[in-house]
């Protein structure tokens, strides 16, 4: 199961990011996305006219994979449980011939001393 949780992981990552990519190169209706702030104004001309259905229907397979891959990644059970998840560690196994530990006394705080008053000549 590790094995493959690592290789989910890493497919889930992959589309994470290919998923950011292409909602920033998405030209906006009025804008030309992000190509548009670092001078690419003339997107639709070097993506073509397909540009935005091609963009749109890319995002919307990579949202449903990612989608599905967060939620199989979440059904899989995973090695090390977290406390989240209910897990509970183990009580101590204690034997019987051992005495109950005792806490050693709480020390009693120390005072400070007073402050000093200044002595003024008079």
């Amino acid at each position: 199961m590790g094995v493959l949780l690592s290789v989910l992981m890493a497919i889930f990552m992959l589309v994470s990011i290919l998923l950011i990519v292409i909602v920033l190169i998405q030209p906006h209706h009025s804008e030309s996305g992000l190509a548009g702030a670092f001078g690419g104004g003339g997107s639709d001309s070097f993506f073509g006219a397909k540009a935005i259905t091609v963009a749109t229907r890319i995002t919307v397979i990579l949202a449903i994979i990612f989608f599905i891959l967060a939620i199989i990644i979440n059904k899989i059970p995973h090695e090390n449980p977290s406390r989240m998840d209910g897990y509970k560690p183990p009580a101590p196994a204690s034997s019987p011939n051992t005495p109950p530990a005792t806490t050693p006394p709480a020390e009693q705080p120390v005072p400070a001393p007073a402050p000093q008053q200044p002595v003024t000549p008079s």
